[in-house]
């Protein structure tokens, strides 16, 4: 195996990942991140959830009427301001993805990335004895009968992924969550026992410090503003311009515009999302383990003494603004299901990132046209359930022991 210069740009839990892997195969790799250190944005506030069993593309057939419904409701789990011809592209896209048989082939490649990442994580949280907060177990829970009987019918997939599944009646979720509120409408829960919540920011942070033991070189508030577009590998950052044998982009919603030298469309749409975070007041009125609400496709996790509220798809807007509508939907949501968790009149954490978001959900981990230019990018709001795996399958790519064609969901095209 020839050992490379390999040039990282990002540092979120792909660049992180992807670095990590790329260097426990003896590559001399340099990071590059904008930020003051790694896992500031996307990967700061989410919902921690990795869940196999419920990862999924957001373009499913159910989608099209889904949208044309929230757009009358008071409480939605999608925001849209008015679009712009790129946008509209997409949304469009997104139609055309929607349609089951290219709703399938994606999710199947989400749920084999998503078993695989899982996996890995546990091997390196053991073999390296990182410390991060987590929980086992995921409940999925649907408010309303056509809803319910929607759910059963993916369970044949789930079985056939050899996916574990308990089916709850109200009573029995209560059992698994104490602290649930009892008034509100449910119509059955799927509990999935080994999927689980887990602090990304933390995890991202554990694997930096393993492959800074590594050799990798973490250069922070660096800003790569694009790639030589005479000479594809080496990396221009600010005054500097530095050579390498291969370059990784892995810079979430930035990554086309790093690319724009080349003229690749990679499609990734900025989708922000939001959290809430608060201290638990009572651990006996909190979660035990993560919670999706079905219905509005907001989660509820437990994540140390924090409870963390999180979803809802935003497109078009500023990233630095709050829409009112998104934060009263995850309350809404936290009331109805877990109203004595914490005392939000205390201070919360409001949080709101751009999730790099794909039409077709799977998201990019290939060589572009431009020889020794990789990206594992577009990974949506997926990327902390993925992103283990997509480190490992971009590594084993470079060193040309994962074909294209094994993967072929993964592509650019």
């Amino acid at each position: 195996m020839t050992h490379k210069r390999i040039a990282v740009i990002g540092a979120g839990i792909i660049g992180v990942t992807t670095a990590f892997e790329l260097a426990l195969r003896g590559h001399q790799v340099t990071v590059f991140e904008k930020n003051q250190t790694c896992a500031e944005e996307t990967s700061f506030a989410n919902a921690g959830v990795i869940s196999p069993g419920y990862v999924t593309p957001w373009a499913s057939p159910s989608m099209p009427a889904r949208l044309l419904k929230e757009c009358f409701s008071k409480n939605t789990s999608f925001l849209m301001h008015f679009p712009n011809m790129t946008e509209l592209q997409w949304l469009a896209k997104c139609w055309k993805a929607s349609k089951a048989e290219n709703y399938w082939i994606h999710r199947s490649a989400l749920q084999r990335l998503a078993l695989m990442s899982q996996a890995r994580m546990k091997e390196l949280s053991n073999l390296f004895r990182l410390e991060y907060e987590q929980l086992l177990g995921y409940n999925l829970v649907y408010r309303d009968a056509k809803a319910w009987e929607q759910a059963l019918l993916a369970l044949p997939y789930l079985s056939s992924q050899s996916i574990p599944y308990q089916l709850l009646s109200a009573q029995e979720l209560m059992e698994k969550e104490p602290a649930l509120e009892s008034s509100t409408s449910l119509a059955g829960a799927i509990h999935l026992p080994q999927d689980q919540v887990a602090n990304c920011r933390q995890f991202a942070m554990a694997i930096r410090d393993e492959a800074e033991k590594l050799g990798v070189e973490f250069r922070f508030k660096a800003d790569v503003q694009a790639l030589d577009p005479q000479q594809p590998r080496r990396v221009i950052c600010g005054q500097e311009v530095l050579s390498f044998d291969a370059t990784v982009v892995c810079a979430g919603t930035m990554t086309e515009s790093i690319l724009k030298a080349f003229d690749l469309k990679t499609g990734i749409m900025p989708i922000h999302g939001y959290s809430l975070t608060a201290m638990i007041k009572e651990p006996l009125d909190a979660p035990r383990c993560g919670l999706m609400d079905d219905k509005y496709k907001v989660t509820i996790t437990r994540q140390g003494n924090r409870v963390r509220v999180g979803g809802v798809m935003e497109l078009g807007g500023s990233s630095k603004e709050h829409n009112p509508k998104a934060i009263k939907t995850l309350y809404k949501v936290l009331e109805d299901w877990f109203p004595k968790a914490s005392d939000w009149s205390q201070q919360v954490q409001v949080w709101k990132g751009a999730r790099p978001m794909l039409a077709k959900g799977s998201p990019l981990i290939c060589e572009t046209p431009v020889k020794g230019v990789w990206l594992n990018a577009g990974h949506g709001s997926s990327g902390w359930a993925l992103g283990c795996a997509s480190a490992q399958l971009l590594a084993g790519m470079v060193d040309e022991e994962v074909t294209p064609d094994q993967w072929p969901e993964l592509a650019l095209r």
